[in-house]
């Protein structure tokens, strides 16, 4: 605070580093290929282009496609670890069985449309920490994105 107007400091902007190793234990799973909801995920790709609402979910976004469809709240591999009672009260619904869930799993209630870049790259949900992506969703275009995935090279260059 500064003490004379009551105001608080503003901090300037800046770059901060910081390094996540992580081990995610995938549970067994069929290739996707093989599940008998996958059918559902195609069936939801083609009623969202149909409407025209195959655009990346991230506004302002003019990376190229062909756009993705990303597993939002429970990714596809980690389906076979999930209780249902607790994936009903956190998603509002009420699953009766692993069928209905799986059915779920690839509806747009769990799908997200987003272009290769916020999907799979250095803005990428899958790289990007969630509290540093999720910005994203209403980042002013103008400005800079919160995060973005860099080497380590690239961060002792910039001697974070």
């Amino acid at each position: 605070m500064n003490v004379h107007d009551k105001t608080p400091d503003l901090i300037e902007g800046h770059d901060q580093a910081g390094t996540a190793h992580w081990i995610a234990h995938v549970p067994p799973h069929e290739p996707r290929e093989h599940d008998p909801h996958y059918h559902l995920f195609h069936a939801a790709k083609e009623r969202l282009r149909r409407l025209g609402l195959l655009t990346c979910a991230i506004p302002g976004c003019t990376f190229p496609g062909p756009m993705e469809l990303h597993h939002t709240h429970v990714e596809f591999s980690l389906a076979g670890g999930v209780d249902l009672a607790l994936a009903s009260k956190a998603f509002g619904h009420h699953f009766a069985d692993d069928d209905e869930f799986a059915a779920w799993m690839e509806s747009p209630g769990n799908l997200e449309v987003l272009c290769p870049v916020h999907h799979r790259t250095h803005l990428g949900v899958h790289v990007l920490p969630g509290p540093l992506w999720e910005p994203l969703r209403v980042w002013r275009h103008s400005a800079a994105p919160p995060a973005e995935v860099v080497t380590a090279k690239d961060v002792s260059e910039h001697g974070n």
